[in-house]
Parts: C-alpha cells; structure tokens; sequence
C-alpha cells in the first residue's frame, strides 16, 4: 500500500484557476492524503468543501485584476505576487514539512517554492499549455513579446526589481515560461483529448484526464420557472472579463422583443440595476448556478474560458464564443474545429450582427447535434477525471520518493 503523504496545494487567486482542481483534492483527501490548500478567503467556502484544510495567503498583493486583457500586465502582476508570496507565505508552510507541493499552471510561487524546499511538485492546468509549439506568430504575440521585452530590460536596470529581487534573495532565475505555465514532471491538463490541439501531440510532458466539475452547494433561489415557454439563451464572461456594462447593452438591444429568454451573469463588479427598463424576457444577476442553468438554455455566449466550454459541452450547448486571451483564442478554434459554435470578435459586435450569429447557431441542427456527439463523450471522461489525476499525482509523487 502507498504511504499516504501531506500536500500543500497553492492557487493563482481566481476562479478559472481553482474550481477544475477541486474535485481532484477532494478525491486526494478521501484516498486518505492531508492536503493543506492556500490561496485567498474568498475561495475558503469552496475549498473548504473539498475536505482540505484551508489556510489564507499572508502577504500584501491578493487581488488579481487583469486590465482590458492585457496578458503583459498580468504576467507583470504574477511576478509581483511571486515575489510577494514567497516573502511572506514560505516560512510558515516550511514549518508544514510537506511531502509535495500541487499548483496551478499560473501559480509560479508553488513552482519555486517547491524548489527552495527541494520536494517534487505537480501541475494541475486549467487551459490549454502556452508552449513554443503552441504560439503562431500574429500582431498579438508580437505586441506581448515586445511588451515583455521592454519589462524585462527595465528589470535589468532597476536596482530593486522583482525579478532581481528573487535572484538576489531565493536563486530564482525567472522566466516567461514560469509566469505562463509553470512546466513540472507531471502535469495534468484539465479538459478531454478531444479538445487537444495537434500543436501538443508531439508534446509528451502534459496528461489529458477530461474535464472535471466540482460544486456541492451552488445557489438555488434563482428563477428557472421563468424560463419556460422560449428558447434561452445563456451570457457569461467568465470572472476577469466581466466588467464591461456595453457588451451587456449590446445584447439588450439585441434581443429585446425577440423569441428568447436571455439570462446574463455579470459578476461582482456591476450591479443588475444598472440596467433600467430591462425587458420581461430579461435576468440579469450578478452570478447564477451555472452548471444547472446550461441544462436548460440552447445557446451559451461565452468569453472560451475552459471550464465554462467543458461545462457546456457536458450540457450539450453550442456556443458563440468572445475569446479575450491568447489561450481562449486557442479553446475558441478547437470548439470551431469540433463543430460546436463559432466565433465573434467581441470588440466589433453590433446588435444585429450579435442577433444574426446566435439564430444562424440555434436555428442550424448541425450545432447541436455535434454538441451533443462530444456531450457522451465528454460526461464519460468527467466521471474519472478526478480518479485519474489523483492517480496520476500518487504515482508520480511516490516514484520521486523511491
């Protein structure tokens, strides 16, 4: 029998980041494993449920905003909180005396923490892996790699620069790949081999398990008998993306008066009653039980986050995706190769383009049969998901001890 270890798990603090994971940890606890996870307290809740204990990150940065999508802003932010993470957080779990140490593909703190204390680590990853193989040159990835290259020679030259900060105080040579991906021995890709790019074929390192949903308690007040009688269709754009009250308006006039039901998650940020006159066939709430929802709707507009693609072809929903990130972008194709949906350039959307694109994707058949061809396939892979990476993380991490 395997000799049951402790594991700190460590989390980038958003939502994307975290729920694919959970599921993964509670199987880990149930196997017996003691698993301490860190990440913020507004994630306690959801953590907690998994059976792990939950420790609140010390420290000064534990907020992440990314700004009008700007991915050199955030890797900029990541390398700040590594920095902040690491000051503030190693001593304590140090004194934890972990076995291993599980992160997310964005958590480069977990990644060198792991190396200053010299014990194995695992990646778990969200999305899809951001490689060499897997970044085409386009006026986007020249934009970063110019931004990032104008960051990194500033950190050259500033005599107390994060990056030079680690250097001087943990040995951590820093690179790109750290802030965007966080390669280790092991590392588990969080979404079915179906959604695979051919780019990461030749790339062994990265394990697809399938999809992984993980909720026990979600809200139950909302309104679903108000849905009945039309076709729904369902707005979300994710958790980092969500402040943006045009897009909204766009869609109000867009679907006004129409044959559907329109329900739209806005976040935190924005308030329902921002919108005033809001039309009957209209629900606008700050967050809404999304996975019970997309059982129910026949279109899902969304920014091709992972989780919420994985959510919907579980639900067998064809999409319109507004992809925001590089690696959206990358989601968006795949879902568009697999016949699922199509993608709008959320900059350029017009209310009658908007109108045009969703009744092309609900009136055409083709859509959801194909959603529901990946649907079977899909729920079948989410039963084991779980199983297989916590397999997947005990075979490794036993086979570092040996």
């Amino acid at each position: 029998m395997d000799k049951m270890r402790k594991a700190i798990f460590l989390n980038f603090p958003t939502h994307g980041c975290i729920n694919s994971l959970l599921a993964t940890v509670s199987e880990l606890v149930d196997r017996g494993e003691k698993v301490i996870y860190y990440c913020t307290e507004e994630f306690r809740n959801k953590i907690e449920q998994t059976g792990a204990e939950f420790r609140p990150y010390n420290g000064l940065i534990n907020k992440f905003k990314i700004e009008n999508g700007d991915l050199s802003k955030a890797l900029k932010l990541n390398v700040e909180m590594t920095v902040d993470k690491l000051d503030h957080n190693l001593k304590t779990i140090r004194k934890e005396s972990p076995d291993y140490i599980v992160h997310d593909s964005l958590c480069t703190w977990g990644k060198h923490m792991a190396e200053i204390l010299r014990i194995p680590a695992v990646n778990l990853m969200h999305s899809f892996p951001l490689t060499e193989s897997s970044i085409s040159f386009s006026k986007e990835t020249a934009l970063l790699l110019t931004k990032v290259g104008l960051y990194k020679i500033k950190n050259k030259f500033m005599k107390n620069s994060p990056k030079r900060f680690l250097k001087k105080k943990y040995n951590i040579n820093l690179s790109l790949g750290d802030t965007l991906i966080n390669k280790e021995g092991l590392n588990i890709v969080y979404t079915s081999k179906h959604m695979e790019p051919g780019i990461h074929k030749t790339e062994k390192d990265y394990c697809f398990v399938g999809p992984s949903l993980f909720f026990k308690k979600e809200q139950t007040d909302f309104p679903f008998d108000k849905l009945d009688g039309r076709k729904v269709i369902y707005i979300s754009l994710g958790t980092l993306h969500n402040n943006n009250s045009s897009f909204y308006s766009t869609c109000i006039e867009a679907f006004t008066d129409s044959e559907f039901n329109v329900v739209i998650s806005v976040g935190n940020q924005i308030h329902p009653n921002e919108f005033s006159d809001l039309p009957n066939n209209f629900i606008i709430r700050q967050s809404v039980p999304q996975q019970k929802l997309l059982e129910k709707v026949e279109l899902f507009i969304t920014h091709a986050g992972m989780n919420s693609v994985n959510e919907a072809i579980c639900s067998g929903v064809p999409m319109l995706l507004l992809p925001h990130q590089y690696e959206q972008k990358m989601i968006a194709q795949r879902v568009r190769q697999m016949g699922i949906g199509n993608i709008m350039k959320i900059k350029k959307i017009v209310p009658t383009r908007l109108f045009e694109n969703v009744e092309n994707l609900i009136s055409d058949p083709k859509y959801k049969k194909q959603a529901i061809k990946y649907q079977s396939i899909f729920r079948k892979e989410e039963k084991i998901s779980h199983v297989k990476a916590a397999d997947k993380v005990l075979h490794y991490i036993n086979k570092q001890a040996q």
